[in-house]
């Protein structure tokens, strides 16, 4: 993501190369400033879009029976989370998380499907372990069980 606003700055400092005072772009502070709210804003807006999909993958899951599979890698992704309008979590849902596994289990003939969810699912596991130690221990028993079943075959 950094690239082409490198790619920018450098051809902004060429341009500005010669002028008089020697300007270089980046050396004043104000347009370092600019230059890394650019940055924020690209990464920030990437992180929105993702958390955007986390909770349409959360939602479709509590509401539909069979979600897709995109829907059903990012809620994958975020069974950790607290992202619905009551704050309510898939790790502390154990018929939802089994309803999520149970999906999960059934891309075992795609493999990068599966490989796909697993690695979502492990990711969330991350998020889960850096709860506090008492919250979901059931939930994260279960998952962990999952994922250790899935990466030995």
């Amino acid at each position: 993501m950094n690239a082409p606003l490198n790619d920018l700055e450098k051809r902004l400092s060429a341009a500005l190369a010669g002028r008089p005072r020697q300007i270089l772009f980046g050396a004043s502070a104000q347009m370092r400033a600019s230059l890394e709210g650019t940055r924020d804003l690209a990464d920030n807006r990437r992180g929105a879009a993702e958390t955007e999909r986390v909770t349409q993958g959360l939602m479709a899951l509590r509401l539909q029976e069979n979600p897709d599979f995109v829907r059903l890698k990012y809620a994958c992704r975020g069974l950790a989370r607290a992202v619905d309008w009551d704050s309510r979590r898939v790790l502390a849902d154990s018929a939802l998380l089994k309803k999520l596994l149970s999906r999960v289990a059934a891309l075992k003939s795609d493999e990068r499907r599966f490989q796909s969810c697993r690695r979502a699912l492990l990711v969330a596991l991350e998020e889960a372990e850096a709860l506090p130690k008492s919250s979901y221990p059931e939930g994260r028993a279960l998952l962990r069980r999952f994922l250790s079943r899935a990466c030995s075959h």
